[in-house]
């Protein structure tokens, strides 16, 4: 069984809305919330405790504003090889996923709903790949609050049965043992983890701001030199230079 926490980041005047989350065996989640831990033990203050909020974190805001720029960025930069080197004794490695939408290329269609389309569809499809493999997994999909929880857990089913309801050429997504679950990010340090990933995958589309993103990109899925993990929904898809697409030529 794996794990897919998930997460969201855009506003609704952004030109992009994210994604974005990573799948974990069930035997290695444990493992890696201690870990994300263990590293704000030695923070000063409420910071020792605080949710590892990824927007506040790098603007210092909030308990973050005791902490010095140089020593969050160092704790960032801690998060992103975590996520991308994983720990020791970890069974498997934790695989990324994100999405990012280019909001205006879909007025017809709500681009939230498209994006969390194509997010399931990608750990859907790896694993998919294990169990061609003869190595079979269910997946359970874990999320932050969202005021589309109602409407996911509607849309779930319909995906594991029938694909995409948006006319995108996305198959049947059997990988699912249950619809999404929704809980409080402050309670996990996995959903908090997600919301690393969503954000900085945010920050690079929307402000080109690489530098988080570039440490995570080895985790995404990837196969045969494409990154399946990550998407760019955009016009001119087969121009942009960006990682996501450049592996699709």
């Amino acid at each position: 069984m794996y794990l897919l926490d998930l997460d969201e980041s855009g506003s609704d005047d952004s030109d992009y809305f994210v994604v974005g989350g990573f799948a974990v065996y069930e035997q290695d989640a444990w493992p890696l919330a201690l870990a994300a831990s263990r590293l704000s033990s030695a923070l000063p203050g409420e910071a020792r405790d605080a949710e590892f909020h990824a927007s506040p974190m790098r603007r210092g805001g909030g308990v973050w504003r005791n902490v010095s720029q140089v020593r969050r960025r160092q704790l960032i930069e801690e998060i992103a090889r975590l996520l991308t080197d994983g720990v020791p004794t970890l069974e498997r490695s934790s695989v990324l996923f994100a999405t990012a939408i280019h909001r205006a290329l879909f007025p017809h269609l709500s681009p939230q709903e498209r994006a969390y389309e194509e997010f399931f569809a990608r750990c859907n499809g790896f694993l998919g790949r294990l169990a061609s493999a003869g190595d079979r997994h269910r997946c359970i999909a874990i999320s932050d609050k969202s005021h589309l929880e109602s409407r996911l857990q509607r849309l779930m089913p319909a995906w594991r049965t029938s694909g995409a309801s948006s006319g995108a050429r996305i198959g049947p997504m059997q990988a699912y043992a249950e619809v999404p679950v929704f809980v409080d990010s402050e309670a996990s340090r996995l959903i908090q983890l997600a919301d690393f990933v969503a954000h900085w995958v945010y920050r690079a589309y929307e402000h080109d701001d690489w530098s988080v993103l570039d440490i995570l990109l080895p985790a995404f899925d990837q196969s045969d030199g494409v990154r399946h993990g990550l998407v760019h929904l955009t016009e001119g898809y087969r121009e942009c230079d960006c990682p996501a697409c450049r592996s699709r030529r």
